[in-house]
């Protein structure tokens, strides 16, 4: 169960970093959940926008443009 505090003591840097090791680096949720010291169901949460959705909102965005820069410079070569 996801409780305030798990999600207070989590700074956005911490966040950020979740968000990337779980969508770039393919990381577990549990895994996740133990290295940060919240429960597994906090980090589905995060990574699902449901808590924290502005962090989330903005790693998509920017995840996005440096999709697009990727696929840019790829055409190019």
């Amino acid at each position: 169960m996801t409780t305030a505090y798990e999600l207070n003591r989590l700074s956005d840097e911490a966040v950020y970093s979740i968000l990337y090791f779980y969508h770039i680096e393919e990381f577990p949720a549990e895994h996740l959940g133990m290295k940060y010291g919240v429960s597994s169901l906090t980090i589905e949460g995060i990574v699902k926008g449901r808590y924290r959705p502005k962090c989330h909102e903005n790693f998509m965005i920017v995840e996005g443009i440096l999709e697009r820069r990727l696929v840019k410079r790829a055409e190019s070569q």
